[in-house]
């Protein structure tokens, strides 16, 4: 077989899969490719919360499969959930709506636990995998 299938080189049972889950660990492992990978993921799961609220749940996804660890996975959920009430405040603010927004009570309770449990809940798809081997591991071990 050729190395020039578009999931590179593939395993001896002949699928692809454990090529696609290497270089996914070797993403995650890389602190570099990880926050670049960290931050497209931000985007399109803002892009996919723009057009339904199950948008939270598939962003939170995305950036917790971007981190070697489900630990991690869920703080980067975190971080989506309030990278995502930075930018919904931003647009209130924008509108000029903001300070009407903040008066409603238990509705921006709501709207705030909700980014703040999805995000976290959408990146447990992360345990789905086993954490990322470590970069420091020898190759013998």
């Amino acid at each position: 077989m050729s190395d020039s299938s578009p999931l590179g080189s593939q395993s001896e049972s002949g699928s692809g899969h454990e090529s696609v889950v290497d270089r996914l660990y070797d993403a995650q492992t890389a602190a570099r490719e990880r926050r670049l990978l960290t931050v497209v993921a931000t985007v399109a799961g803002l892009a996919l919360a723009t057009v339904h609220w199950s948008g939270l749940l598939a962003g939170g996804a995305l950036v917790g499969l971007c981190q070697p660890t489900l630990r991690r996975a869920l703080v980067a959920g975190l971080g989506f959930g309030l990278v995502v009430l930075g930018v919904v405040a931003a647009q209130f603010a924008l509108a000029g709506s903001l300070s009407a927004s903040l008066a409603m009570g238990p509705l921006l309770a709501l709207g705030v636990a909700v980014p703040l449990v999805a995000g976290p809940l959408g990146a447990t798809a992360r345990g789905l995998l086993p954490d990322a081997p470590s970069r420091d591991a020898e190759p013998g071990e």
